[in-house]
């Protein structure tokens, strides 16, 4: 794996207002299980979500609007209330998690606990085995950066790690940040651009779902017990 640079890329300023909207996917079967990536509908609250989104969007009345979805049903499910041209773009796909794909943090902790160490010691170049890193995310999205700067009232419904790194790099986050930045389910972010400024404003839509966000343990040597290893294992049933 080449050397893990010391910054992203800079979203490249806005000639123009413009105005984009990001949501994450509503709360997914895998996410009410504990189950990273995999391509899971949407559980029962998400499928709530996905109509409150659309009331939402609707009510915004955005002339114009686009949707941009990745190829994974629980982002299509999301969109389907939205009545608006609809876009299926792989690259803001989630994070490959390669043979972690569909499981728990539980299991891999279990299973593969040296990689499971690795990726908490540094989760930003981390790559998981057959699958990607943050690093290699951001390279997959950095070629959108220029069309998504072109468009105005876009919505873009992606995944927690795709989300993370398209936010570090509009808003400039330190990139030892990236991996580690929330990105709650049920919310909408909308991002407005002028001229060398980005507005972000966050919207919680009133959905109940899971917090999938994992706090960096203080251990996270190879020799740590599994209990040291799950202690920030967000709660799933």
């Amino acid at each position: 794996m080449p050397p893990c640079p010391n910054s992203c890329p800079m979203f490249p300023p806005a000639e123009h207002f413009s105005t984009i909207y990001l949501s994450r996917h509503g709360e997914s079967q895998n996410n009410l299980h504990g189950k990273i990536g995999g391509n899971a509908d949407l559980s029962e609250r998400g499928g709530k979500y996905a109509k409150v989104l659309g009331s939402f969007i609707t009510s915004l009345k955005l002339p114009g609007l686009k949707v941009w979805m990745t190829q994974y049903r629980r982002t299509q499910q999301t969109a389907e209330f939205i009545d608006a041209p609809k876009h299926i773009e792989p690259a803001l796909g989630e994070i490959c998690a390669g043979d972690h794909d569909d499981m728990t943090y539980e299991e891999i902790a279990e299973k593969f606990p040296v990689e499971f160490a690795l990726r908490d010691a540094d989760k930003l170049c981390y790559r998981y085995p057959n699958g990607e890193s943050y690093m290699d995310v951001v390279e997959r999205i950095k070629p959108l950066l220029q069309s998504i700067k072109e468009e105005d009232n876009l919505f873009i419904i992606s995944h927690q790690a795709t989300l993370r790194c398209l936010l570090t790099m509009i808003l400039g986050y330190p990139s030892e940040d990236l991996p580690h930045l929330k990105v709650p389910l049920h919310t909408v972010i909308k991002l407005s651009f002028m001229e060398d400024e980005v507005k972000a404003e966050y919207y919680r839509l009133p959905v109940e779902c899971v917090d999938t966000h994992r706090v960096k343990p203080n251990n996270c040597e190879i020799t740590r017990q599994l209990d040291d290893a799950c202690v920030t294992v967000p709660f799933h049933l």
